[in-house]
């Protein structure tokens, strides 16, 4: 149905100034409070909420650290002492449980080597501390080998980060573990110089009564310079045992944005969702004869239909539903055509689209229930309050209780979760692909069922929608 102009002389609808009588004058109009406090308002309502939100939501991650989690991993068999069997890898898991279980800041999981891979393959854990098999054998071994010339090798831990998880939350992992890490080797440090000195002394002793039993008489300046001892290399050495590495288990792939990569996309998924559907808004209203919309130079309105508030809800984001199909597909294409990887593409363009629809069921059902309002709640809920509780940029486990709390029931952080998933995890369902996609369902359900029952409501109460007269300012 072709649009008509709001002019009576093309198209024979009377034109808004006819509808309401005779206009207000210029001067009355600029100067009520209606021009000017509200737009303020407005402003003022999205830059505060929108700084209190996003910056202070992601603004301190450190200082709101709660079960984050991360993993220690002891493989060491442990050796054999004069003292009899050590695991010294274990004394260190032991004291890692003990310190971390003092707050409940980190979740520190003790895990083998496989739990270890499959968690941080599932995105679970943010970093994980890995003794090797040797590492009490080489820590003992630096004992006797102080006291000699003998080749040793240095006993090693490994700090893996999971940047697929998150690139700033391979950060705080790493912040989390490497105090941990120092302080293990520390302790460690201080019981093989301590032992050291042990041997050492026994070491001298028992050169003495070697002498005493071969009746030599060597001067006690002589006896020290032949007498094993730790010289100053070795000292440093024990002090400071551990050769820490630190490492990226399964490292992000080339376009992947260094792991922020899925993020990014569904930030633009959402941005596509909201917008769309505030343009189809517009658009269908404008058809419908209930609001102008103008296109470039032309000011367009169709015949009043005035149809029921749920049937325009259904048709506005029937459109979506419909149209954001070919948009997934081609959203895919580009960006697979600019550089980014896209493995399990039959699961990404159902998290594609239906991030798409559920951005829109939400940001229509608010138009729905509160009008134009409803564009401006729309910018709060699902973007200033989205953004931080996404944990695309800080970790659920670093934002402030509130958006701990209210995370699950943003879109956003459903897309987040579904499209990481997919990209990064193998599309696996205890990875996010799961919750995120039934997360989203709901979302879209509460949304479509809450739209329905207030715009039956409104029907009933004020009638059917349609151009009216404005009141004189």
């Amino acid at each position: 149905m072709p649009a008509h102009s709001a002019q009576p002389d093309q198209s024979g609808t009377p034109s808004p100034q006819t509808r309401r009588g005779a206009a207000p004058s210029t001067a009355g109009v600029y100067l009520s409070p209606r021009m000017w406090l509200l737009p303020l308002l407005v402003l003022l309502l999205l830059g505060g909420a929108g700084t209190a939100l996003y910056i202070g939501g992601l603004g301190s991650p450190g200082n709101h650290l709660k079960h984050f989690p991360v993993a220690v991993v002891n493989q060491d068999s442990g050796t054999q002492t004069p003292a009899g069997s050590e695991n010294l890898g274990q004394n260190i898991t032991d004291e890692m449980v003990k310190g971390f279980s003092s707050n409940d800041e980190i979740d520190l999981r003790v895990l083998s080597w496989e739990e270890a891979q499959e968690q941080m393959g599932k995105g679970q854990i943010h970093g994980a501390v890995v003794i090797p098999e040797s590492f009490s054998a080489n820590a003992t071994a630096l004992v006797s080998g102080s006291l000699s010339d003998t080749q040793v090798t240095r006993p090693d831990i490994t700090v893996y980060t999971n940047p697929l998880a998150g690139p700033l939350a391979s950060s705080l992992a790493t912040s989390a573990l490497d105090p941990a890490v120092e302080q293990a080797n520390k302790a460690l440090g201080e019981q093989l110089t301590a032992s050291a000195r042990e041997a050492q002394g026994q070491a001298q002793a028992e050169l003495q009564g070697e002498l005493a039993r071969l009746g030599a008489d060597l001067p006690p300046q002589l006896q020290q310079q032949v007498a094993p001892k730790v010289d100053g290399t070795s000292s440093d050495l024990l002090a400071e045992p551990i050769s820490v590495t630190r490492d990226v288990y399964n490292p992000p792939p080339e376009g992947a944005a260094l792991g922020m990569g899925a993020f990014f996309y569904s930030v633009l998924l959402m941005v596509v969702g909201l917008s769309g559907t505030v343009a189809i808004h517009f658009l269908v209203d404008a058809r419908l004869g209930v609001a102008p919309v103008e296109l470039g130079p032309r000011f367009s309105l169709g015949p009043p239909l005035q149809p029921a508030r749920w049937k325009t809800y259904l048709l506005k984001w029937g459109l979506v539903v419909l149209g954001g199909l070919p948009t997934a597909g081609l959203m895919m294409w580009v960006a697979s055509a600019v550089g980014m990887p896209i493995p399990n593409g039959g699961w990404f363009f159902l998290t594609t689209w239906l991030s798409i629809v559920t951005v829109s069921a939400v940001t229509m059902a608010l138009i729905t229930l509160f009008g134009s309002a409803g564009m401006i709640l729309s910018l709060i809920y699902v973007v200033f309050m989205g953004l931080p509780a996404a944990s695309g940029v800080v970790p659920l486990e670093a934002l402030p209780g509130f958006f701990t709390f209210i995370a699950r029931g943003e879109p956003l952080y459903q897309m987040t979760m579904a499209n990481r998933a997919v990209l990064y995890f193998n599309a696996d369902a205890d990875a996010g692909v799961q919750s995120g996609v039934i997360g989203m369902l709901i979302i879209m359900v509460i949304a479509v069922a809450l739209a329905m029952i207030f715009a039956a409501v409104y029907d009933r109460m004020f009638g059917y929608r349609a151009l009216r007269a404005a009141a004189p300012a």
